[in-house]
């Protein structure tokens, strides 16, 4: 994966994360973590790896992960302000350097409040390319497309909308589940001969909770059928997804499904570097 021109003498971790959770592709980095496993990092959405870093933060007890900066750089200086207004106060656990903010122009959610103001005056047409620059930035946006699914349906592109609903799906989960709206446009598609779509209409998107879950199967056999047909992004992105939902299953579950961590993690490893030429465990 591509690395910044500048590290700016920070403290990487030695390896990047192998996924489910930190997502595969996401490296710590030490300045400016809050404890308590929560952190920032630099990361390569899958399919991006040679393009630079986008840096998020990882909300360690919430599994969750929210994209922080379009780059090292401004990480970087936003880390700078932050010090400089709160020299003292790293070490205070109520202190939020969230507080002080600075201008990233390059964000994608300056893009979704943009279009955010389009949709609410009603000016769908309007609100598209933003979203469409916005999901283009940074591809595991799930607002983003799930605001541009309903952009389209507005307008009768049945089609663009399906599109866009069926990136919500690839998305990176640990960034957030496809929202309600999204699969309800799945639901009432054609599914056609896309395994994804197909997928979607006869999922229950509910995990956890339950001794069984035919979810896991539906989405193992798409995962199958896409490197079939060659559709090897949405096959290693469903794969992902699939393992971050099957890790906070409980060890029965897992154990009833034959859940596999290490062999997941050694096996997706080496599709990514058949698939993409980059098996996403190295900054180079």
């Amino acid at each position: 994966m591509r690395a910044p021109a500048h590290l700016h003498d920070l403290t990487f971790d030695t390896e990047v994360a192998a996924g489910p959770y930190p997502p595969q592709g996401f490296l710590p980095i030490a300045e400016g973590a809050l404890g308590n496993g929560d952190c920032f990092g630099l990361y390569w959405p899958l399919g991006r790896e040679g393009a630079l870093p986008l840096v998020c933060e990882m909300f360690h007890d919430e599994g969750r992960m929210v994209y922080s900066h379009s780059s090292l750089d401004v990480f970087v200086h936003w880390l700078g302000i932050n010090r400089a207004l709160d020299e003292d106060a790293w070490d205070d656990d109520e202190w939020d350097p969230r507080a002080h903010d600075v201008d990233d122009a390059d964000s994608p959610f300056r893009l979704v409040e943009l279009a955010q103001g389009h949709v609410a005056a009603g000016e769908p047409a309007a609100a598209i390319p933003l979203l469409d620059a916005a999901t283009a930035a940074f591809p595991d946006l799930q607002k983003g497309w799930a605001m541009l699914a309903g952009q389209h349906m507005r307008l009768r592109n049945a089609e663009l909308a399906v599109r866009a609903a069926r990136s919500a799906v690839l998305a990176n989960w640990a960034f957030g589940v496809p929202e309600a709206g999204v699969l309800r446009i799945l639901k009432s598609a054609h599914a056609g001969a896309d395994p994804v779509v197909a997928m979607a209409q006869q999922m229950g998107f509910a995990f956890g909770g339950a001794r069984n879950n035919p979810d896991y199967a539906l989405m193992q056999a798409c995962i199958d059928r896409c490197w079939q047909i060659g559709d090897r992004e949405a096959a290693l992105r469903l794969s992902h997804n699939r393992c971050y939902v099957m890790a906070a299953e409980t060890v029965s579950f897992q154990e009833r499904e034959r859940f596999d961590l290490p062999a997941w993690q050694l096996a997706f490893r080496e599709q990514c570097h058949l698939a993409l030429g980059d098996d996403r465990q190295r900054m180079q």
